[in-house]
């Protein structure tokens, strides 16, 4: 009976069409609101024909303005990951606002889209609060796994960023120049490493694990990518047992834009060394770090080899058969006396003593940094020695310890830094401008001599001993200001009939030492884990009688000398700080005519994110904090992340 049998209707044709009745809905909905607006209006037409100046900006305003949105794509140094991190900033949201803000229109895509991919840094967390509750997101739980395992972040992003280079590598690829990982990742991934390296025809610098630079087997076809893809490189390591990477070189078909070289235990003849240096036709920075073999004879003139470069920055660390002799033949030359910026010299054969001899023949040095541990006082019995001059130095770096082997209770540092002083007061240095010494009463060294009376003396001079006056002389005349000749102090304004010139400068007293030029002291003790900084304000005898002290002072923001090509860990980070974090301090006048270190002024700076740690109190530092409890900090108030 198959004729009485309904036929079953499909369930999309037994529910009504609702669309059109909710789209007519919408309709009157609009038409109910709007009465006087009859027809649909095209919206995107009318916001397209609307004036809006911050759309048509050029580029290079544009690229300007979204660098502060995304500062560390600006990135431009030859400094590892680690050492180019930014202190006061979250460098994953800011790549996150630079592509929101990529989405506004084409124009500022394409911006934007060249700025990410000009400096490339892959870190494993985010520097803020969300990483609190990202981290617990990522864990992957299950139902007997409650605590579940975190995932590799960094590793993750390394992948999602190689397949989006190699699935457009003629448009994205070429933007890359700077390309920075972390130490683990790039210790851990070579092969995801290589095959994105292999898309970048461009690139200038690039993070690569530490035994490449020592020829490792493990690390051979990772080096043979590198060499083949990506001629461009400027900065390169050799480490001991590359000898062999180190002498291909020479013949040039190795990286031959090369500006920054870094060798570390390299056991090569100095004679094939000058070859290939002289062969690098760009090099601009040189690192010698443990290269006992290197003597004074690979800077001086020869026949026979080329000549040493002319470089922008010179770097020797462990090197004790290199003194001030070799130095002085290789600035000799005409066109390395123009060309050299930096000094760095760190357990080496130059002496303080003989550091005068460098700097009359470096004209153009901006930035010197001597590190030495002594066990022996300053040489002031072999007759004066000059100060030290130089007329275009700006930052000095005078680190001088004494050696573990001498003993403790002897002083053997004061009579370096006693040289030091002479010469600031000398006024052979007037463009220094900050300086770094590991002795905590130097910026006292600097107040003048001798101090001034109490009101309680009553007219009464102070018997001056032979040790306070002859503090600057070192057992010599050549170190005192007084006979430097054309580097002594002006004379007083006051005549010698004057009756205030007596009160002034009374008879068997010393005459007063002040400095030249405004000074930003860096002091640093054995105990200590961060510098502390003091202004020091020119002071002139007049005002010294009048007040008893400085008078104002203030902060300077001169950092510590770093290194332009990423070579010396001598600052904190690729963008220009403030002193590396030093405490800043002011040397101020009291009534009592004494002087008092107070806490300087600290503005608001950095690059904080609204509600991250670093900005959540509000950019201010209380410059007389109260005393914390011994237990800590509250549990809710503790930075799991720092």
């Amino acid at each position: 009976m198959k004729f009485f049998r309904r036929s079953k209707k499909s369930s999309s044709q037994l529910k009504p069409s609702n669309k059109s009745t909710q789209d007519d809905l919408e309709r009157d909905k609009y038409r109910l609101y709007n009465p006087q607006q009859k027809e649909y209006t095209n919206y995107i037409a009318e916001r397209s024909s609307t004036f809006a100046p911050w759309l048509e900006l050029p580029s290079s305003i544009l690229e300007r303005v979204l660098s502060f949105v995304c500062p560390h794509c600006c990135d431009d140094s030859y400094e590892t990951c680690e050492q180019s991190a930014l202190e006061d900033a979250c460098m994953l949201c800011d790549l996150r606002d630079l592509s929101h803000a990529g989405q506004v229109c084409k124009r500022w895509r394409k911006t934007s889209v060249k700025m990410m991919y000009h400096s490339i840094r892959i870190d494993s967390v985010h520097y803020c609060e969300r990483e609190i509750d990202l981290s617990e997101k990522r864990k992957r739980r299950s139902r007997f796994d409650r605590n579940g395992l975190p995932e590799d972040t960094a590793s993750a992003r390394l992948h999602l960023l190689c397949r989006s280079l190699r699935e457009d590598p003629t448009r994205l690829g070429k933007l890359v120049q700077y390309f920075k990982t972390p130490y683990m990742l790039r210790e851990s991934s070579a092969s995801t490493l290589a095959r994105t390296i292999a898309v970048l025809p461009n690139l200038r610098f690039v993070d690569l694990p530490e035994g490449l630079f020592s020829d490792d087997l493990a690390y051979h076809t990772l080096k043979l990518e590198v060499q083949a893809r990506c001629p461009s490189l400027r900065k390169m390591t050799y480490a001991g047992g590359s000898e062999r990477s180190l002498e291909a070189l020479g013949r040039g078909n190795v990286w031959p834009n090369l500006e920054v070289l870094e060798l570390t235990r390299i056991n090569m003849d100095p004679a094939t060394l000058r070859y290939v240096l002289a062969s690098l036709q760009r090099l601009r920075a040189l690192k010698l770090s443990d290269c006992s073999i290197l003597d004074d004879d690979i800077f001086k003139y020869n026949d026979a080899l080329p000549a040493f470069p002319a470089l922008e920055e010179v770097i020797l660390i462990d090197t004790p058969t290199v003194t001030s002799d070799g130095l002085v033949a290789y600035l000799s030359r005409e066109e390395t006396q123009g060309q050299l910026k930096m000094l760095s010299l760190s357990n080496t054969g130059v002496q303080p003593s003989t550091l005068h001899k460098v700097l009359a023949h470096a004209p153009s040095l901006t930035t010197l940094s001597i590190i030495e541990q002594v066990d022996s006082s300053f040489p002031s019995h072999s007759g004066p020695i000059p100060p030290l001059t130089n007329w275009s130095l700006q930052t000095l770096r005078f680190e001088i310890t004494a050696s573990p082997a001498t003993s403790p209770y002897t002083s053997i540092t004061g009579g370096y830094y006693n040289y030091l002083a002479s010469s600031l007061f000398a006024g052979g240095l007037p463009r220094l401008s900050a300086v770094y010494v590991r002795d905590q009463n130097f910026a006292d060294n600097l107040l003048g001599l001798p101090p001034p009376n109490p009101g309680f003396a009553c007219g009464q001079q102070r018997p001056s001993s032979s040790s306070s006056v002859g503090m600057f002389n070192l057992g010599n005349g050549g170190l005192s200001p007084s006979s430097t000749g054309s580097y002594s102090n002006a004379p007083s304004r006051f005549s010698s009939k004057n009756p205030f010139a007596a009160a002034l400068n009374p008879p068997g007293r010393p005459k007063m030492l002040s400095l030249n030029q405004t000074l930003e002291v860096f002091t640093k003790g054995e105990d200590d884990l961060d510098w502390g900084s003091i202004r020091m304000d020119p002071l002139d005898n007049h005002g010294s009688a009048n007040n008893g002290g400085r008078g104002r002072g203030g902060i300077s923001a001169s950092g510590r000398p770093l290194s332009s090509y990423g070579l010396a860990d001598l600052g904190s980070g690729w963008q220009a700080g403030g002193g590396g974090g030093a405490r800043k301090g002011a040397v101020a006048g009291t009534d009592a005519s004494g002087f008092l270190a107070v806490p300087g002024e600290t503005g608001i700076g950095g690059h904080g994110r609204k509600g991250s740690a670093s900005s959540s109190s509000g950019g201010t530092e209380d410059l007389w904090p109260r005393p914390s409890s011994s237990y800590g900090a509250k549990k809710g108030d503790r930075d799991l992340w720092r």
